[in-house]
């Protein structure tokens, strides 16, 4: 337990496994942090005395029945929810389903226990996630300036030339992400600082500090960038303390250093992402998205639409005006983590998550000035993101040093025997489930990993034998029937062979059917087989895909454009143009091509 616990904090946002699995940037997280919940478990009397230490006070108290809570707001939802299997294991894009977040929880209760019961543990777990965020911040510096042996590059920079960003996405899959979790680093590094007694490890702490402000910025995230200021505006206002002309200096030490960067040739690229986001001072769809997610809402407020269904749930509620904003753009959150709570777990998800966060707030007198500061830099930055793993873990890992660090020491009194006599079997069977879990996720990664492979060395028998694997290991609800199909269909376009492009066209079309019942986004997947069948020459299949990939996503122009070209074809002209004109309403006129259609066959309708 001395380490388990801070390893598991340290390795969750760092592990990657690029090569090996085929979401190597989720997968491998949640399983180190499944794992290390059954190992946990196999500790019941230390647990046992933990948990006692951290009841034994009110913040405590209310600290895990709020965990408890959002736990129930999970377990509820998920069993009303739609897509019930996808609610319990997750969807494929993150895989925050009820059985990770019960390993997320039950790894945060027993965090915040093990701190509460040796007070020592604290400064153990903020220097193995300061040097995780040291690590972390490391690479996505190194990501700007091109240097990376695990990614390609290219995979995330925007542009061309002089207009070309970077995005770094560090070891958490996207620049958001990454940003947000070194927000939480920034405060736990400065924490660090002021308990440790030694010079040298203090150095150390304010050095990653440094390097995760650095790396944001770099990242070009609005969101973490907004996050840091009003943190820092929080921090000088709880530390009420005079300014010093070492810290003014300092300051404008680090202003002429960062300006030099910004107008030098290395500051090229930062200097695109800052015209990209005056080009776009709204950040994206985010405003629309929110008020189309509360309408949303607020068809379902009691229970929710499910945990990992809004991708599934949205598009039906999706306004004309966002549509036309971004016609061809998939939402698979609503990019803000009360939002998420409320479109997923209902009235009682977002009280959960309102109560910890009053939990917070009301310790903020009782804590250091840093810890606070970084609790309202990280809920700043959260109302433009949504919770991935890693930045949920750390966001209840400050939670849980905000509540620990109210606690007087307390001795715990009595035996532990009647607490651990019921925590033996239940962890162990909880243990066992996010195992068996964890090994599932892994197995059926590395399976798909290996079909993905053969597909891209046109290989279609040994892709093929490899995802039937991956279906065997795949938990039920999602699944990448709709990459592989494509991937398929792709192969079979470019393969100079008959009988290879027989048989990727085999594999693209019947996981093109079952993707319509496994993907994130079912539009898409009806989408693509309406393709396969136009292939084949099936009109009557096709017809039939695209009018249910209407009735997922009504105000998604593309199926329409696609139906009303059809249309035509089969002579059916004034349903043609009723569908060319809605394609042109929902487009907006970002597409001539859409435009084009509805006026050539507005020329036909004319008379002579």
């Amino acid at each position: 337990m001395r380490f388990l616990v801070p390893l598991v904090a340290a390795l969750v946002p760092l592990l990657i496994t690029p090569g090996l699995l085929s979401y190597f940037d989720v997968t491998p997280k949640i399983v180190i942090l499944l794992f290390g919940v059954a190992l946990i478990s196999l500790y019941p009397r230390e647990n046992s005395r933990n948990i006692r230490a951290l009841l034994a006070t009110t913040a405590g108290r209310w600290f895990a029945a709020l965990l408890a809570v959002t736990w129930a707001a999970f377990a509820l939802a998920a069993s009303f929810s739609r897509y019930d299997k996808v609610s319990v294991h997750g969807g494929t894009w993150r895989r925050l389903g009820m059985l990770t977040e019960t390993g997320l929880l039950l790894f945060v209760l027993t965090a915040a226990a093990w701190m509460a019961a040796d007070r020592n543990n604290v400064r153990t777990l903020l220097r193995w996630c300061t040097a995780s965020g040291g690590l972390g911040a490391v690479y996505g510096i190194f990501q700007y300036f091109g240097w990376d042996p695990l990614l390609p590059a290219k995979a995330y920079q925007v542009g061309e030339g002089a207009f070309t960003i970077v995005r770094s996405p560090g070891t958490l899959g996207h620049a958001d992400y990454f940003a947000a979790w070194l927000v939480a680093i920034v405060p736990l590094a400065l924490t660090l600082d002021q308990i440790e007694g030694v010079r040298w490890r203090k150095t150390i702490a304010r050095a990653v500090a440094v390097l995760a402000i650095a790396a944001i910025v770099l990242s070009g995230t609005r969101s973490a960038i907004l996050g840091l200021a009003i943190g820092a505006i929080a921090f000088a206002v709880l530390r009420r303390s005079r300014i010093r002309i070492r810290v003014i200096a300092f300051g404008l030490a680090l202003a002429a250093a960062f300006a030099l960067f910004f107008f030098s040739p290395l500051g090229v690229k930062l200097r695109a992402r800052l015209y990209w986001s005056l080009d776009d001072p709204r950040g994206g769809a985010r405003l629309l998205l929110w008020r189309d997610s509360l309408r949303m809402a607020g068809s379902r407020p009691w229970a929710g639409f499910g945990p990992e269904t809004f991708s599934y749930e949205f598009p039906r509620f999706e306004s004309l005006e966002l549509a036309r904003a971004y016609p061809d753009f998939y939402h698979e959150s609503p990019h803000n983590i009360f939002l998420d709570a409320l479109t997923g777990e209902g009235l009682l998800g977002l009280l959960a998550l309102l109560g910890l966060c009053g939990l917070a707030l009301w310790a903020i007198p009782r804590t250091p000035a840093s810890l606070s500061a970084g609790f309202v830099a990280a809920l700043a930055c959260l109302q433009f993101n949504v919770f991935v793993l890693a930045t949920a873990l750390y966001f209840y890992l400050l939670l849980a040093l905000l509540a620990v660090t109210t606690l007087r020491e307390a001795p715990v009194q009595g035996s532990a025997a009647r607490w651990s006599r019921w925590l033996w079997p239940l962890g162990w069977i909880a243990g066992l489930v996010l195992a068996v879990f964890a090994l599932q996720l892994v197995a059926a990664d590395r399976y798909l990993q290996l079909a993905q492979r053969a597909v891209a060395a046109g290989n279609v028998e040994q892709a093929a034998q490899a995802y039937r694997a991956y279906l065997q290991w795949n938990v039920k609800g999602a699944g990448a029937d709709l990459d592989y199909s494509r991937a398929m269909e792709q192969l079979a376009i470019r393969t100079p062979l008959f009988a290879t492009r027989l048989a990727a066209r085999q594999q693209a079309l019947e996981a093109g059917a079952r993707a319509t019942s496994t993907a994130d986004d079912r539009q898409n997947a009806w989408y693509n087989l309406a393709m396969l069948f136009a292939a084949e020459n099936d009109t009557a299949s096709v017809e039939r895909s695209l009018r249910n990939a209407i009735a997922w996503a009504p105000n998604w122009f593309k199926p329409h454009w696609t139906l009303a070209q059809l249309l035509e074809i089969t002579g059916r002209h004034q349903e043609a143009l009723a569908e060319a004109a809605a394609a042109v309403e929902r487009d907006g006129g970002h597409d001539p091509e859409v435009t084009e259609t509805l006026r050539k066959l507005q020329q036909k309708q004319a008379p002579r």
